[in-house]
C-alpha cells in the first residue's frame, strides 16, 4: 500500500515496520444499511445559524435550481481546497441556477474567522449544522464519515449524485442535469463505483491528521473491501480500535481473525504483537490479545531475535519479569549488530527490575516481620503491609 500515513518510529531494539499510529473530533459511523441513495428525497437542512448569506430551504420550488450541498470542516485542508473549486460552480443567476451551500459542525465564530482569512471570498452561503442533525440525515444515512463530501440535489429535490467534491463525476453529472441528459440509474452506478483506493487513502490520511478516528475507521474498512494490502491496514485498524476508540471487544475479534488468517506467518504476527506490547495504552486495553499474538509468533519461530524480544516484552508487561529475562537472554544470543546491543540493553533493564522487586520484597518482609499464626480466639489482626 502506498504510504497511507507516516509510520511511527520503531523501537531501537527492533525493526518491525513500525506501529502505524495516525494522529482528533470523531464523526458518525456508518449504519448497517444505507438509508440515503441517489433518487431519494433530499432531507431538510437543519441549522443553528447561516453565515455569508440568507437561509436556504430544501423543498420543492417552481424555479429550476440545483443545489450542491457541501459538508466540510474549517480545520480540514482538503475541505479548503474543495471549497475553492466549488466556488467556480456557484452560478445562482444562470438559466439552470446552481447553488453551492456549505454546511459544517464548526461554530459560527470559527467559520467567520475562516472566511476572513481567505484570500478570495467564497461567494456562497454556509450553514451551521444544528447538533449534527443534517450530517446525520445526509452523511450518516449514506454511510459517509469524512469531509469534504457533497450531495448534488436536483430541481425535483432528490439526490442526484454524491461523492468527494473533487471527483470528476460531480461536474459530469452537473452538466447532464443542465443539458437534460441526466440518467438517474447511471448516476447511482457512478456513486457505487467511485470510491477508488487512492481517494480512500486520501480520506484516511485527512481523518488521521485531524484525529477524526471514526472517519478514519470507515475509510479503512472501505479500503479493506477494495482488496488493498490487508496486513498493514489491519494493523492501522487494530491501533485505532484500541488506542483511540476504546473498542476492546471489536479489537479482540480482529485479533482472533488475524491469528487464524496469518497462523503461518510468525513475522507478521510479531508485527501485530509489537504494536501492542510496545504501546502502554494499547497493551492496557488488550493484554490478553497482545500476549496471544506474541505467544503465537514465538511458538512458530523461536530463532528470530525480534520475535523472541517481543515475547519477552509481553512477559515483562504481565509481570513475569523472571521469565522475561530468560527469554531476553535468548534474544541477545540470536541478535547481531545494533540489534544485539539494543536487546542486551533491554535485558539489563529487566534484570534491574527483578532486583528491585526482590529488594522491595525483602524490605516489606523486614517492615512487617515474620508472619504470625492467629489463634482461633484472637480473630483477625496483625499489621498490614504498606
Amino acid at each position: 500500500m502506498l504510504g497511507l500515513i507516516a509510520a511511527r518510529p520503531a523501537s531501537a531494539s527492533q525493526d518491525r515496520g513500525g506501529a502505524a499510529r495516525p494522529e482528533a473530533p470523531p464523526t458518525t459511523t456508518a449504519p448497517a444499511a444505507l438509508r440515503l441513495e441517489v433518487g431519494d428525497p433530499a432531507p431538510p437542512i437543519q441549522t443553528s445559524a447561516w453565515v455569508n448569506g440568507p437561509a436556504l430551504a430544501i423543498e420543492p420550488k417552481r424555479e429550476r435550481r440545483i443545489v450542491i450541498l457541501t459538508f466540510f470542516a474549517t480545520w480540514s485542508q482538503p475541505s479548503r481546497a474543495a471549497l475553492s473549486a466549488l466556488a467556480d460552480l456557484h452560478s445562482p443567476n444562470s438559466k439552470v441556477a446552481v447553488e453551492v451551500v456549505g454546511i459544517t459542525a464548526d461554530d459560527a465564530d470559527a467559520v467567520r474567522s475562516f472566511l476572513q482569512k481567505r484570500d478570495k471570498p467564497l461567494g456562497f452561503r454556509i450553514a451551521i449544522d444544528r447538533e449534527h442533525a443534517t450530517t446525520t440525515a445526509y452523511c450518516e444515512a449514506a454511510g459517509v464519515g469524512f469531509v469534504p463530501y457533497v450531495f448534488l440535489i436536483g430541481p425535483d429535490r432528490r439526490i442526484a449524485w454524491h461523492g468527494h467534491p473533487l471527483q470528476p463525476e460531480l461536474r459530469e453529472v452537473l452538466r447532464q442535469m443542465q443539458d437534460g441528459t441526466y440518467d438517474r440509474e447511471r448516476a447511482r452506478k457512478l456513486v457505487r463505483g467511485s470510491r477508488s483506493a487512492e481517494q480512500l487513502q486520501a480520506m484516511f490520511r485527512d481523518a488521521c491528521a485531524n484525529e477524526a478516528w471514526h472517519a478514519a475507521l470507515l475509510a479503512l474498512n472501505a479500503l479493506l473491501e477494495t482488496g488493498a494490502e490487508q496486513p498493514r491496514l489491519l494493523r492501522f485498524k487494530l491501533g485505532i480500535l484500541l488506542r483511540e476508540l476504546d473498542r476492546e471487544e471489536e479489537a479482540g475479534v480482529l485479533v482472533e481473525q488475524v491469528l487464524a488468517r496469518y497462523a503461518g506467518d510468525p513475522k507478521l504476527l510479531n508485527s501485530f504483537a509489537w504494536d501492542l506490547v510496545s504501546d502502554a495504552r494499547a497493551f492496557s486495553r488488550a493484554p490478553r490479545a497482545a500476549l496471544k499474538l506474541a505467544t503465537a509468533a514465538y511458538a512458530a519461530d523461536r530463532d528470530d531475535a525480534s520475535i523472541v524480544d517481543t515475547y519477552g516484552r509481553a512477559l515483562y508487561r504481565i509481570g513475569r519479569v523472571d521469565r522475561a529475562i530468560e527469554v531476553q537472554r535468548r534474544a541477545v544470543e540470536l541478535a547481531k549488530g545494533k540489534h544485539k546491543v539494543a536487546h542486551a540493553r533491554t535485558l539489563r533493564f529487566y534484570e534491574r527490575c527483578l532486583a528491585l522487586q526482590r529488594e522491595f520484597d525483602e524490605r516489606t518482609l523486614d517492615a512487617t516481620g515474620p508472619a504470625k499464626t492467629e489463634s482461633p480466639a484472637s480473630g483477625p489482626g496483625g499489621s498490614q503491609s504498606p
